[in-house]
């Protein structure tokens, strides 16, 4: 059985090219950056497959083109089935193969859910290709998770998902009241923990249960059975709809290895996904560099560097690169160093490979020139240089060659964040100097005093933008649970952002760009700096119903500085204590009378309540991103307890500052879209 994340992948990835041979092969968003992280184009290619396209109505096969296989994120209803119809309609195909990431079972009647799911789409597809003598196959590929680097996987099809604040329950219990329901009236709604999965829209109810079966997949492709543990609302309801799953609750009945499944809502703790202070190069490079155009979780990395083509050329075009693995065979370990190690460390290892690569390619290397234990962009950028317009070489050792030049653009990245970081270290001191009565100015009134200032500056003066006065806010606010100033400076601090709007309206950054829109009026924008408020504040609140992990500001002393202690880490340090302590904020979702007998009354069983660590396998998996500054914290400190138990870290995607304050901010949460 597979034993890894990668192996599972592999496995599924294995299946679906037995049907590539001579086939025009159609992906959408979801399945093309499952692709990407798995091996890319070449993995079809290479398992016979003519072509790749958009999973599109404007695309249809080609003349000749007998076979297609449609590679799907979605269940096969509304859009994702009309566009099967147009392009198959659309062909001239004989011969269609069919696969969903979605289960049967959660595709609804008229969908053909339920057994004969198959049978009634085989009939379909024969049905749009006109002759029913033609050859029609429908299955299910329970594809999830890709992995990034040993032990660590994120899940790209569900990269947009992303926990419920408490303020998005009003939006819920609205929808839900205007919305067609049965009779009967629902409980309540005023806080998240009233919420259900059946007071949601319909498509984000279908989105946690497709995340649910996702999870089942993987664990049955890793042959376990697990306990499930959950913090975090959003967490919660995943946890609810994994445990009531048929077919997970048929594979714990037949499995006998177990593991430990610990959900967390991203939400808890937001500090290190909009901290500044990069502890590893993964990190540096993924609020450093832009997306890859059309991903959530990839970096663009640009690679004409490498190449004698005037990148301005109308006439050629240079693809970029990107961090993703490009060899589909084999386990991806380029970016082990980028997130287990520390920036220095990492970028100091990345050029020890790339003199070593160069010198065994009898490249002309030159050592020296460089002060030893510093390895600047110039250094890489001359060894870099070695490579270029040499493509046979480049293709042998690309992978190592983007981490590279991407590391040399990170390293070389035009906009300053060192303002915006001592900004950051003085909040947090602000806040623990509150915390000890110490404090003269609170961090609201640092705030104010910083926004105060730059917007007198003229915008080619300033070191800090309005986006970076929302990421500190939004940092403060989950640092300290709302508790950081008084009304007074808080209507202050919300006036100079209205005053500042309204200064620099023609030319706002992305993110305010994005909230703001095409606001015609002060009265209009007041309400949505209010509503931004709102926002900020339950950002605060998120942690009130914990009692064990409610803080994550580590005030300091003589010899360390104020700084923040990520919930994850301590959830981990409290589940790898030798003394066991309860884990009184990790709600425990039993299975079954026997597992209600071991959580709740153990002298029956002679044992007490499940914990996390208890199963030879720990899988911590993050919903809505997880830096690899905590990848990495968490790792340190298994290597130095090595418990007995192995650990695996999963997440949603791969975060940066902007995609946080977008999933924030900007994205409708409650009425999610799929990729």
């Amino acid at each position: 059985m597979p034993t890894s994340v990668w192996e599972v992948s592999h496995d599924w990835w294995s299946r679906v090219k037995l049907k590539m041979k001579r086939a025009v092969v159609f992906v959408d968003a979801g399945m093309a950056e499952m692709l990407h992280w798995s091996g890319g184009m070449a993995l079809l290619l290479q398992a016979g497959a003519l072509d790749i396209r958009d999973f599109s109505s404007f695309e249809s096969g080609k003349e000749g083109q007998q076979k297609a296989v449609f590679l799907v994120s979605s269940a096969l209803t509304g859009v994702t089935e009309s566009i099967v119809r147009d392009i198959v309609t659309g062909s001239s195909f004989q011969y269609v193969v069919l696969f969903t990431t979605v289960s049967p079972l959660l595709h609804p009647a008229d969908a053909g859910g339920g057994d004969d799911w198959e049978g009634v789409w085989e009939d379909r597809l024969l049905h749009w290709m006109g002759n029913m003598n033609y050859t029609a196959e429908a299955g299910h590929m329970p594809a999830f998770g890709v992995e990034v680097c040993p032990h660590f996987f994120i899940t790209p099809v569900f990269s947009r998902m992303y926990p419920l604040l408490p303020c998005d329950v009003k939006q819920v219990a609205y929808q839900y009241k205007n919305g067609s329901h049965p009779s009967h009236e629902a409980d309540p709604m005023e806080q998240l923990s009233d919420l259900e999965v059946s007071y949601l829209p319909q498509r984000l109810q279908a989105e946690i249960r497709e995340l649910s079966s996702g999870l089942h997949a993987l664990l049955q492709g890793l042959d376990v059975k697990e306990d499930i543990y959950s913090m975090g609302h959003t967490a919660r309801l995943v946890a609810t709809e994994l445990d009531a799953y048929p077919p997970g609750r048929a594979r714990r009945k037949a499995t006998q290895s177990r593991a430990s499944l610990v959900l967390l809502d991203r939400t808890l703790d937001l500090t290190p996904v909009l901290s500044h202070q990069a502890d590893t190069l993964f990190d540096q490079l993924a609020n450093t560099l832009k997306p890859l155009p059309g991903h959530c979780s990839d970096r663009l990395v640009d690679m004409s560097a490498l190449t004698y083509i005037n990148k301005d050329s109308p006439s050629v075009a240079v693809l970029p690169g990107g961090l993703a693995p490009t060899k589909g065979g084999c386990k991806p370990t380029h970016l082990t160093p980028a997130v287990f190690k520390k920036q220095k460390e990492a970028v100091m290892e990345i050029n020890r490979k790339l003199v070593e690569t160069a010198a065994a390619e009898k490249l002309p290397l030159k050592l020296g020139g460089s002060r030893p234990g510093r390895v600047s962009a110039d250094l890489l950028d001359s060894t870099l240089a070695l490579f270029k317009g040499k493509y046979s070489v480049i293709k042998k050792h690309l992978d190592l060659l983007q981490i590279a030049v991407a590391t040399t653009q990170s390293l070389r990245n035009s906009r300053q964040t060192d303002a915006v970081t001592a900004a950051e270290k003085n909040l947090v001191q602000a806040l623990a100097d509150g915390m000890s009565g110490d404090g003269t100015v609170s961090a609201m009134g640092l705030l104010s005093r910083l926004a105060h200032r730059e917007m007198k500056l003229s915008p080619k003066d300033r070191e800090i933008n309005l986006d970076d006065l929302l990421c500190l806010l939004s940092f403060t606010f989950s640092l300290s649970g709302g508790d950081f100033g008084d009304a007074e400076e808080a209507n202050e601090l919300r006036q100079k952002i209205v005053e500042w709007i309204l200064q620099d309206n023609a030319d706002l950054p992305p993110i305010f760009k994005q909230i703001i829109g095409d606001t015609v009026s002060e009265t209009i924008l007041r309400d949505q700096i209010d509503s931004l408020w709102e926002r900020l504040e339950a950002i605060g609140s998120t942690r009130e119903d914990l009692s064990q992990f409610s803080s994550i500001l580590e005030p300091g002393d003589d010899i360390s500085p104020a700084h923040a202690r990520p919930l994850l880490v301590q959830v981990m340090e409290s589940i790898l204590d030798p003394a066991r302590p309860e884990l009184v904020d990790v709600e425990c979702k039993s299975g079954g009378l026997g597992n209600l007998l071991k959580s709740g009354f153990g002298f029956f069983k002679g044992s007490g309540k499940p914990r996390p660590g208890d199963a030879p396998l720990l899988i911590l998996f993050v919903i809505g991103g997880l830096t690899s500054g905590e990848v990495k914290q968490v790792k340190d400190m298994v290597d130095k307890a090595a418990p007995q138990f192995e650990v695996l870290l999963g997440s949603t995607r791969l975060p940066s500052i902007t995609s946080t304050l977008e999933s924030l901010f900007v994205q409708d949460n409650v009425n999610i879209t799929c990729l």
